[in-house]
């Protein structure tokens, strides 16, 4: 395939033909010329001189013209390439013939002058072969008429004037050989030039065809960003749902039968939130709005708490959990996104390993620390090892068995550890077990800072006001019943205008907005109208958006933004967190 409006080989080789005669032209004349003013005062001293010299002004006034047309014949673009190679041939015979002219001087000249001139024309046709890169028609319009006579002077002029001898007969025999040597090795140039030029001329349409599908692939994966932000959008509304009136149940006092009930929808929606937070993870990094807070770690100690919270895991399944982890080995990271891979990894191992083991280690190699995660699995195929990292891709799952997860795991590793600049090796040998190594750069300064998150001290919601904006009538009865069930008085709206009106006439102390409203408005607008209406008030998005474009939205505007479906233990502590910068409750205007 050609990508549009490039040349066809064989005019893109006569192309740079005319550029290549057009340098050489800007070169060649000045070099020449003074040759030819020697070859007219050497003929001068046998003839009347002004024949000479006519010739010479004709000569140069050749070279220049021929100058001039040689560098406008590339820029001519409106005219087919084979009639401008043809006025080059025509230009090539002009200079022939003019210089072939200094033959009519050969019967006046003394011998040593005849071998001089006979030299001169020789290197001008052996100097052709390279300006004219070999062209067949170019180079023999120069050189047949320029020296393609020159056995014919020798043998009918013979030196001190008596008849041809065998050294004429063998000087203008060795004439026709190297002329015959020139069209052969001028043969081979424009064979190598041609080649050369249809080379890069494949190399360029290479290179577009590998540019436009490097296009296409993006789109593609644009697009599929596109779909899975809006699938999870639409996904998430209603499990936000379902997810509010299952917390709001679990408030309750109950007992019994509805309280299994109640538990177990609870872990189904606890589920599929996590699925569907692998495919927001995905977004973010995509987004890259995921910014490593990178601090001082003992990677030892992080390895051993990673075991203490797997552990459970591992041997719930019947296998080991081996731990090799010296402490003492410390790494500028973020702590929080290199638990992140070792749990995906881990859990990963567990799900494919039937017996056996699944081992944590660590050591040493050189200013590089190995963290690796070990099983005796089934291991990876090796035709399967380069796309195990690949998003939906999974090895043992064909029927997708959604208890199997979605095939994100190892790619959301892959994206880890290129964001934290870590080297992910993957050996596995097949029926043995599979080893996942993070080279991670050791340093050698500074002190262990490996800080923990702590709860939030207020848990009383009581009597809190809480503003909740959403388009979706569902949501906004299913955050109705739960923040009621917290104690908390509920506000709702479903636009900006009405949010902004609801704010004025109850002054909420929170107020909770959805990212994507109707009409092009969004959770944004309704709290910045907010704050213009009655000043600064805690707010926080709540969003089933993960589209790249609506999370860097949120992040430039600097609220703090939750996902759908939103967890109780997730509300409690958001709510905690701004009851915290509030400091002491006050009472509230219109309460």
């Amino acid at each position: 395939m050609q990508t549009t409006g490039a040349l066809a080989p064989r005019e893109e080789v006569h192309q740079r033909l005319l550029e290549l005669l057009a340098e050489q032209s800007r070169r060649v004349p000045i070099a020449v010329g003074i040759m030819m003013v020697v070859v007219a005062a050497m003929a001068a001293q046998r003839m009347p001189p002004w024949i000479p010299a006519t010739w010479a002004l004709v000569t140069i006034a050749v070279l220049l013209a021929r100058r001039h047309w040689l560098g406008l014949l590339p820029t001519q673009a409106d005219v087919p390439t084979d009639q401008r190679v043809a006025t080059a041939v025509r230009l090539s015979l002009l200079n022939g013939s003019i210089h072939g002219l200094t033959l009519l001087a050969f019967p006046v000249l003394h011998d040593t002058e005849r071998l001089f001139l006979t030299l001169l024309l020789l290197g001008l046709c052996s100097g052709s072969v390279g300006t004219t890169a070999g062209h067949r028609r170019i180079f023999l319009a120069y050189t047949l008429p320029a020296a393609g006579t020159l056995p014919f002077w020798w043998l009918a002029y013979p030196q001190g004037g008596a008849v041809a001898d065998w050294t004429d007969l063998s000087l203008g025999i060795l004439i026709v050989l190297y002329l015959w040597v020139l069209i052969t090795l001028a043969n081979n140039a424009w064979r190598n030039f041609s080649e050369s030029v249809q080379i890069r001329f494949q190399d360029r349409e290479m290179s577009a065809q590998l540019r436009e599908a490097l296009a296409q692939a993006n789109q593609a994966n644009q697009a599929k960003t596109r779909f899975l932000a809006a699938a999870s959008h639409d996904l998430r509304q209603p499990l936000h749902t379902i997810g509010l009136l299952v917390a709001a149940l679990s408030l309750r006092p109950i007992e019994g039968r509805d309280r299994e009930v109640v538990d177990l929808l609870s872990q189904v929606t606890v589920a599929l939130s996590e699925q569907l937070d692998q495919l927001l993870d995905i977004s973010k990094l995509d987004a890259g709005i995921v910014a490593p807070d990178k601090k001082m770690v003992d990677l030892g100690e992080m390895l051993r708490m990673h075991h203490a919270e797997m552990r459970a895991i591992i041997e719930e399944k019947g296998l080991r959990a081996v731990i090799d982890a010296p402490t003492g080995m410390r790494c500028w990271t973020d702590p929080a996104l290199v638990l992140r891979v070792l749990r995906n990894l881990t859990e990963n191992a567990v799900k494919f390993t039937p017996k056996g083991h699944v081992a944590l280690r660590l050591r040493a190699e050189g200013a590089t620390a190995l963290l690796s995660v070990e099983d005796t699995g089934r291991g990876i195929p090796p035709d399967e090892l380069a796309n195990v990292f690949e998003e939906f891709y999974q090895v043992d799952n064909p029927e997708r068995d959604r208890t199997k997860g979605l095939g994100l795991g190892l790619s959301i590793v892959r994206r880890l550890c290129d964001l934290l600049g870590i080297t992910l090796d993957l050996e596995s040998v097949e029926g043995q077990g599979t080893t996942v190594t993070l080279r991670i750069p050791l340093e050698t300064f500074g002190t262990q800072a490996l800080a923990q998150a702590q709860p939030p001290s207020h848990q009383n919601f009581a009597g809190l006001t809480v503003l909740v904006i959403d388009d979706e009538r569902s949501v906004r009865m299913g955050m109705r019943v739960l923040l009621e069930e917290l104690g908390c008085q509920f506000v709702e709206a479903c636009s900006v205008e009405e949010a902004t009106q609801q704010a004025i006439a109850s002054h909420p102390d929170v107020v909770l907005a959805d990212m994507r409203l109707r009409n092009g408005e969004t959770g944004i607008d309704a709290i910045s109208s907010i704050v213009a209406a009655i000043g600064a008030t805690p707010a926080v998005l709540i969003s089933g958006d993960t589209a790249p474009d609506r999370l860097q939205e949120a992040t430039r505007a600097g609220i703090t933004l939750l996902h759908k479906p939103v967890g109780l233990p997730t509300l409690q502590a958001e709510l905690g967190r701004i009851l915290d910068a509030k400091g002491p409750r006050h009472a509230s205007v219109g309460s």
